[in-house]
């Protein structure tokens, strides 16, 4: 049952906490916190185009959380935590493949019953041809790669000194069997089948084609690289036997396990088939270091809310992907996840901290990774236990890092500024407004030889439409390969590598991801729309039409982050009935189904409050096309249960369920999404600044020119939720 628990909506099941079980405040101040944080950059045996940066980032980044930042009462002592880097202060070496199978050793011997493990490798995966053959179901051993590797010479000893996964599970299962909790987050790939149309600059891929790997001479390297085309082609790549997909590394069981064991949770970053990418972050910041997406994307979530549950973690990832428009990576995740992380305790997560001021200025322990920003405000409160009414006045940030920020005293709120001196002992900063910014970064078409004038054509519409007034949408034109969540490309179709022998030569504007990848596969189709030169308005009535539903899709979205609604008591719950097969299997937030023609979905919601509560189900389909599915109103103790829709075989590639709940005052009339289909155009008007959760809603269909900002503090209007089920349909076999 996924439960909306959060503030800050990161969804899940709860952790079940079994009767006379130990305190968690017991249970942490008699456990030790044990980490090994692996950082690999710089690769000797391989080209230097091969090399990453992003990696001892992810390392200090890390580092820096766990030492300083976890939630009390857990705590990583200096001397457990174990750093294999280069360039990183307080690293105790480089990460080669005997430090790392050293470091996972001493954690085995060293471990008691109940203490927790925490380990992240970053860096470059890869795959190889299984070195015991009948080993692994595609014929392929997946690896990671410490430093020191070396080239490949022949199947039986494979990447010399490369992390096999069956060498990372049976490491993991030495610490687990002394009875310790092991969590492992692995921001790597593998391999990637996607057909990059744009080039994206500062993004780089964590991962090294077989190619690069090979040593020996021109012949060796030849019959080694057709051993691994030949696998690869003669295997169903990255889905298991239900057509589902399957983690990188075989570490959780499938059958039975001794109850003395401990538990595990793994996070992968991608599938076996797609690549996951490294970039500076966070996006817009000046001079910002590149970290693994994945990286930071878990250390925002975790600073953000860390009292959740695996699950709600990784469903967390999942929603900002979605917010991102990122389609690719699909990251993974396994093992113990209805567990909360670090086990700490089931309690409500508030965005404050204690306000140091220290020689004339005041900062904060929270930054970048709490969604602070230049501008943000914060409450000043008398202690923790305040409520926002009883702020004595508001502190703007001045300067964010990642994980500390710069505050002073302003006027807001109908407060004066306060003089530093005048901010209480033992204060603290709370979070007093929400913002939300709809504008989409769009990043133009690069120049493609041949199509000059079809180019041309476009961004001259772009300009116009960017420059234009009520249009539905907001964007920002960059130039190509800029960070941007949306990405445009004049080509034709049948000069894409994976294209269909049918694919036509016509010159089109594709509309690509944030990734620039361009997926023919599985069905799948980017929105396209062929470019008539002698037809301006035709090009400019179609792309207006795209943007207009692309925009209204990011910015559900977006607002996935911005609500101080706290449903506990509501349930909303997504179900998949295949076509095949009889009953109901739930959709988890935290994993993302694949789907077929046939197939449908059901939701089962219950309001076991004793408000009202409005709840509207759309539908985001690969093409960005919106689909209002249901509109109800749920009285106190009511439920909604019904099946939804039944996919066609109209589009294929990563779709959405969105959920949005609305609380419902009183004589208030129902909340019904319906303007934001595709074929809806919001025709009211009203000033900026809005009030309520409802506003921020309409905000999606009015495409405000400023951000959305809702006062946390403000009561007088409705909260709300939204919820994104993410799931991907392919044709069926």
């Amino acid at each position: 049952m996924i439960k909306l628990t959060r503030r800050t909506l990161l969804v899940g099941a709860s952790a079940l906490m079994a009767a006379g079980t130990v305190s968690f405040r017991a249970l942490a101040a008699s456990r030790t916190y044990h980490a090994l944080l692996v950082a690999c950059t710089e690769y000797p045996a391989l080209p230097q185009r091969n090399w990453l940066i992003g990696p001892k980032n992810d390392a200090g980044l890390v580092h820096e959380y766990l030492l300083k930042n976890v939630p009390d009462p857990v705590r990583f002592a200096p001397e457990n935590v174990t750093l294999l880097a280069k360039d990183v202060p307080g690293a105790q070496g480089l990460p080669t493949h005997a430090a790392i199978k050293t470091a996972l050793a001493d954690l085995a011997a060293k471990v008691q019953r109940d203490d927790f493990v925490y380990l992240h490798l970053s860096g470059h995966g890869a795959q190889q041809p299984e070195r015991v053959k009948g080993d692994e179901t595609d014929g392929l051993d997946e690896i990671f790669l410490p430093v020191d590797i070396e080239r490949w010479i022949n199947r039986d000893a494979g990447v010399p000194n490369a992390l096999v996964d069956n060498e990372i599970g049976d490491a993991l299962d030495a610490i687990r069997d002394k009875g310790a909790f092991v969590w492992a987050v692995f921001d790597c790939c593998h391999s990637g089948t996607a057909t990059r149309a744009v080039d994206v600059d500062d993004e780089l891929d964590r991962k090294v084609e077989f190619a690069d790997l090979v040593g020996g001479d021109e012949a060796a390297r030849a019959a080694a690289i057709k051993t691994y085309e030949d696998t690869v082609a003669s295997t169903s790549r990255g889905l298991d036997e239900n057509g589902q997909r399957k983690p990188a590394f075989n570490l959780t069981p499938t059958g039975g396990e001794p109850i003395t064991r401990g538990k595990l949770v793994a996070f992968y970053a991608a599938q076996t088939v797609e690549t996951t990418p490294e970039m500076p972050l966070p996006k817009g910041t000046v001079d910002a270091p590149r970290f693994g997406l994945f990286t930071f994307t878990i250390l925002s979530k975790l600073a953000e809310n860390p009292n959740v549950t695996y699950r709600q973690l990784g469903q967390a990832v999942l929603q900002q992907y979605s917010a991102d428009s990122r389609t690719r990576p699909t990251p993974l995740f396994e093992g113990e996840l209805d567990a909360r992380v670090f086990g700490t305790d089931r309690t409500d997560a508030v965005m404050q901290w204690p306000v140091i001021v220290k020689n004339g200025e005041a900062s904060i322990g929270a930054g970048l990774l709490h969604r602070l920003t230049p501008g943000s405000k914060l409450a000043i409160l008398p202690s923790a236990l305040s409520s926002l009414s009883d702020a004595v006045g508001y502190l703007e940030v001045e300067s964010a890092k990642n994980l500390e920020s710069r505050v002073k005293p302003v006027e807001f709120d109908k407060k004066p500024a306060l003089e530093m001196a005048d901010i209480p002992a033992n204060a603290y900063a709370r979070v007093a407004e929400i913002a939300v910014d709809y504008k989409l970064a769009v990043a133009r078409p690069a120049a493609t030889k041949g199509l000059e004038t079809e180019t041309a054509l476009v961004n001259s519409v772009l300009d116009g439409l960017s420059a234009a007034r009520e249009t539905g949408f907001t964007i920002e034109l960059v130039d190509p390969g800029k960070s941007a969540e949306l990405r445009f490309a004049v080509m034709r179709e049948n000069a894409i590598a994976s294209a269909d022998k049918n694919a036509t030569d016509k010159p089109a504007l594709w509309f690509l991801p944030a990734s620039g990848d361009v997926t023919l596969r599985d069905g799948g189709r980017p929105p396209l729309i062929i470019i008539h030169p002698d037809d301006r308005q035709k090009l400019v009535d179609a792309t207006a039409r795209n943007l207009r539903t692309i925009f209204r899709a990011t910015g559900l979205s977006r607002l996935a982050a911005a609500s101080d609604y706290k449903p506990e008591d509501e349930d909303v719950q997504f179900q998949v009935k295949r076509r095949d097969k009889d009953g109901l299997e739930p959709l988890r937030a935290s994993v993302v189904p694949r789907v077929s023609p046939g197939d449908e979905v059901h939701v089962l919601a219950k309001n076991s409050s004793d408000q009202l509560v409005d709840i509207n189900v759309l539908y985001v389909g690969s093409d960005y096309s919106i689909t209002h599915i249901v509109a109800e109103r749920l009285a106190p103790r009511a439920m909604l249960k019904e099946g939804l829709l039944a996919f066609t075989d109209t589009s294929f590639g990563m779709e959405r369920m969105i959920a949005v709940l609305t609380e419902a005052p009183p004589g208030s009339e129902k909340e019904d999404l319906s303007f934001l289909a595709q074929d809806g155009v919001a025709s009211m008007t009203r000033g900026i600044g809005p009030a309520s959760f409802s506003d921020m809603l309409a905000d999606i269909g009015m495409a405000p020119s400023t951000r959305s900002v809702m006062r946390l503090a403000d009561k007088s209007g409705p909260k709300g939720a939204v919820m994104i089920f993410p799931m991907e349909t392919v044709p069926r076999a």
